[in-house]
């Protein structure tokens, strides 16, 4: 017995080893396990506003890691945790959603291309500006985005053909986004962050004003994510022209 209580006493030891980052790190973590809860109740724009306050988490984490040390188990703990919020629940609300053949095969490729994309950040870090392939988080707040839109457009009434193959047809799209070697700019300005942060909350809290002008949050949101989506084009247009000239 008191062998026992040593080495439970031991175990507890691991949580002195967390700082403050990690505990916005877990933070994130309870939103994408309260967004697995809330797909599998069916109420699928909650769990998608789950999915953007952990992606915020997510951002503030690595913010506060930037301005004051991190601990030890800070990168290992934020891979295991992204694995969690931004590719088992963003699949799960999309299996939920239709459990059709397509569904299955599309949130079991996006989950596989995510965890190799966290294990190739993890395995081959880069301090360069960009991120070689589009990030695991962007991936998952731009199909979070779309399912409130949806849900926004639906809620009043309006009519959306096929949106859940249009959401299969997106996530197979990120997924190999993911894994690509294409260049996406990190998001590292103070003020892009606080305005992100803006956009996210107006979004969420979009779900609770019963108006047809709050869709224009999420659709903003939507669109904001598009344009990073294509990014990368813009940016190899303007090296053309230079080279050009």
């Amino acid at each position: 017995m008191e062998d026992y209580i040593k080495n439970t006493i031991q175990c507890m030891k691991v949580f002195h080893l967390l700082k403050l980052p990690d505990f916005v790190s877990l933070v994130n973590l309870l939103f994408g396990m309260a967004s697995i809860f809330f797909a599998f109740g069916n109420s699928y724009s909650i769990a998608a506003a789950c999915l953007l306050i952990a992606a915020a988490a997510d951002g503030a984490d690595g913010y506060i890691a930037r301005k004051i040390s991190g601990g030890p188990l800070g990168e290992h703990l934020d891979s295991l945790v992204d694995t969690v919020s931004f590719g088992i629940a963003p699949a799960v609300i999309i299996y939920c959603m239709g459990g059709s053949f397509l569904a299955i095969v599309t949130v079991c490729f996006y989950v596989i291309c995510g965890v190799l994309r966290l294990a190739r950040y993890n395995a081959f870090p880069s301090k360069k500006p960009e991120y070689s392939g589009i990030p695991i988080t962007a991936a998952c707040v731009f199909i979070a985005s779309f399912i409130i839109f949806f849900d926004r457009l639906i809620h009043f009434s309006f009519e959306i053909p096929y949106a859940l193959e249009l959401l299969c047809v997106l996530m197979l799209l990120l997924s190999i986004l993911m894994v690509s070697t294409i260049s996406y700019p990190k998001v590292m300005k103070k003020f892009s962050f606080v305005l992100l942060i803006i956009l996210f909350s107006a979004t969420v809290l979009s779900l609770a004003v019963d108006s047809v002008y709050v869709t224009v949050f999420p659709g903003a949101m939507c669109l904001l994510m598009m344009l990073y989506l294509c990014s990368p084009i813009a940016r190899l247009i303007k090296k053309t022209d230079s080279i050009h000239i």
